[in-house]
């Protein structure tokens, strides 16, 4: 990037350089300013717009074409899915012979922006209630719990016109495809938004990926039906009509004895897990799971907290319910991961009105942290004089915030594939006269039913 030191090319040294060399095929147009931009965003240790990217030596063009190259130019997005599914660290976190992937979403509120297109009604939990805006869908690899390390592989904007549901399980399919040969199995963690029959489908007749995602305090599920009565002659079923499909309820307010109960500790709590078999949703018989109680205790014995926790697993039974609740416990990791992309690297300040400048600078936020993922191993970390002395005599594995404080220095040896900038001379600049059009104001959409008038 800067410079022209060079280093010796270690194996993750090489994974990085490949990484970043292979990049630039991710970008149709405009692939070395935004190539650059990203180098520059790694550079920033508190960027707060996009446009001051270009006061960054990393970033070797004119101010302008950092506009330029959000608004006009392109990302290919399964280019750049196939690129993050390569540099997944092959050391990530595998609980039960499982590789754990969390899906979930965040927003970027956007109330002014009366010129940004598709805006909708959004619930923000920080701000506990509905905000403007966007909202969008990510899937990626737990890498490591302490410290946590997150693997992006897929990032979509949630259109107004579907859900988080639907709009995940479109990322399922495509993830579903890149690990049909893979030799572990996947398991997809996501929280209560996503137990819907929409997402859910997504999973129906697969034998490589499953899922576990948490119930609310008040679903209903239900049990296998009874088997059927047929004639001891002729075989034939006794009752006419359609064979049944559901067995009896199973509500979780108000659940049977346990199949199976077991006493374990979680995180250094207590905590007794409680497991149900052969259940399924009500819309969706084709997916048959277990049902996980979690009920952490306190120290003499009774509920730490006033509802339990509950989980549905659709993954094979020999999977042990200890490891099945710290899988759930495990998808913490992309919470980690949203902090730091708000807070280190900007995900939230590109206030553009143009919406593919908006979804292009998350995909630039998102190949940044996989970068250092990558260089995790390869940094020498800037310990602070006030640091603990013990991590200055051994080497730790770092969090992504050390990793970004250390860049700077890290970067020197990396160089940069992009291509220098070209002199193209003054522009002619707005003709004599003309005045642009003012862009049209989009209304925000809302998904609430119209009010028949009589």
């Amino acid at each position: 990037m800067i410079g022209s030191m060079t280093a010796p090319l270690t194996a993750p040294l090489q994974r990085l350089q490949t990484f970043r060399k292979n990049l630039l095929g991710a970008f149709p147009l405009r692939r070395d300013a935004l190539f650059e931009l990203i180098d520059a965003l790694l550079l920033a240790h508190d960027p707060r717009s996009p446009q001051e990217l270009a006061l960054s030596p990393a970033f070797r063009r004119r101010w302008g074409m950092v506009h330029d190259a959000l608004c006009h130019g392109q990302i290919a997005p399964a280019q750049a899915r196939e690129f993050l599914a390569d540099v997944e660290p092959p050391d990530a976190l595998t609980l039960g012979g499982c590789a754990v992937y969390a899906m979930d979403s965040t927003i970027a509120g956007r109330p002014e922006a009366d010129t940004l297109a598709d805006r909708g009604h959004v619930y923000s939990t920080c701000a506990e209630k509905a905000v403007v805006g966007h909202q969008y869908s990510w899937l990626g690899r737990i890498v490591s719990r302490a410290p946590a390390w997150f693997a992006p592989r897929d990032v979509e904007r949630i259109p107004t016109a579907s859900t988080p549901a639907a709009t995940a399980a479109r990322q399922v399919t495509r993830f579903v495809a890149t690990v049909a040969l893979a030799t572990v199995l996947s398991a997809i963690v996501a929280d209560s938004g996503y137990a819907k029959v929409a997402f859910l489908s997504a999973f129906v007749g697969l034998t490589n990926v499953c899922v576990l995602v948490r119930l609310a305090s008040n679903r209903v599920l239900y049990g296998a039906p009874a088997p059927e009565e047929r004639h001891p002659t002729t075989g034939k079923r006794m009752k006419r009509g359609r064979p049944p499909v559901h067995g009896p309820k199973f509500a979780l307010k108000n659940p049977p004895l346990p199949e199976q109960q077991i006493q374990v500790t979680l995180g250094g709590t207590t905590a007794k897990l409680s497991a149900w078999t052969h259940l399924h949703f009500k819309g969706l018989p084709q997916l048959e799971g277990l049902v996980v109680r979690v009920e952490f205790l306190k120290a003499d014995g009774t509920p730490k907290y006033r509802r339990p926790l509950w989980l549905f697993w659709s993954g094979p039974s020999t999977v042990a319910l200890e490891v099945i609740a710290q899988m759930y416990l495990a998808r913490y990791g992309i919470e980690h991961f949203f902090r730091f992309a708000k807070q280190r690297l900007g995900l939230l300040c590109a206030q553009t009105p143009t919406l593919a400048a908006s979804e292009t600078w998350v995909w630039l936020v998102a190949l940044a942290y996989s970068q250092l993922l990558l260089a995790r191993s390869l940094v020498i970390p800037a310990w602070r004089p006030w640091d603990a002395k013990p991590r200055l005599q051994t080497k730790p594995v770092l969090t992504a915030g050390q990793v970004l404080n250390a860049w700077t220095t890290f970067s020197r040896v990396l160089g940069t594939p992009a291509a220098a900038p070209r002199a193209s001379g003054k522009g002619t600049g707005r003709q004599v006269g003309d005045r642009p059009t003012p862009r049209p104001r989009c209304p925000v959409i809302s998904k609430k039913a119209p009010v028949a008038t009589a």
